[in-house]
């Protein structure tokens, strides 16, 4: 899979996502309806969708390429680990960084993107910990190369959604008590 395949099948994965999440997640509906408290937000999914083709694409493109090209191909248990442990520890944390990041300096009411990395990063990466290493044991064991992003991204549907769940809605103050992990 080529680079910008891999960026523009991101980009779909998670505009899917972020659609998915605010109609059956969030109830949100369409605009006219004013019967309802909440619509839906276009705006939101086009910021999803450019994370999708120019950050987590590209990122995890060239990241799965250097952990084949340090590892060789996931013919055992072992290799199946190391990858994994790897993409967890050394790849996971600086893309949700970025992500996050990204996301605070598209959206026009985020005033703070380090308060929003600080907020936001910790809790998706504790459950990234549940998620991604049987994702990703289920991607270096039987995925071909040449099929990981696509993978990723279609595994990604479901993180991507909760991603955009969580990174939409404002944590309850016991919520930000528990993930203040960060130094000031």
């Amino acid at each position: 899979m080529s680079l910008l395949k891999s960026g523009l099948l991101s980009a779909s994965i998670m505009t899917v996502a972020d659609v998915a999440t605010q109609f059956l997640v969030e109830k949100r509906q369409f605009p006219g309806r004013d019967d309802v408290d909440r619509h839906y937000d276009p705006s939101r999914t086009g910021r999803w969708a450019i994370v999708g083709l120019t950050l987590h694409g590209p990122y995890f493109f060239h990241a799965f390429r250097m952990l084949d090209r340090h590892f060789g191909p996931a013919t055992s248990l072992p290799v199946v680990a190391k990858k994994t442990i790897s993409n967890q520890i050394a790849v996971f944390p600086p893309y949700l960084v970025a992500m996050f990041s990204y996301m605070g300096i598209l959206e026009p009411d985020c005033h703070d993107v380090p308060a929003k990395v600080k907020e936001y990063a910790p809790r998706a990466f504790v459950a990234g910990c549940a998620f991604w290493p049987i994702a990703n044991s289920v991607n270096f064991a039987f995925v071909s190369p040449g099929g990981r992003a696509a993978y990723v991204a279609s595994a990604g549907a479901l993180w991507n959604g909760y991603l955009s769940f969580i990174n939409a809605r404002e944590p309850a103050p016991e919520e930000r008590a528990t993930f203040d992990v960060l130094p000031q």
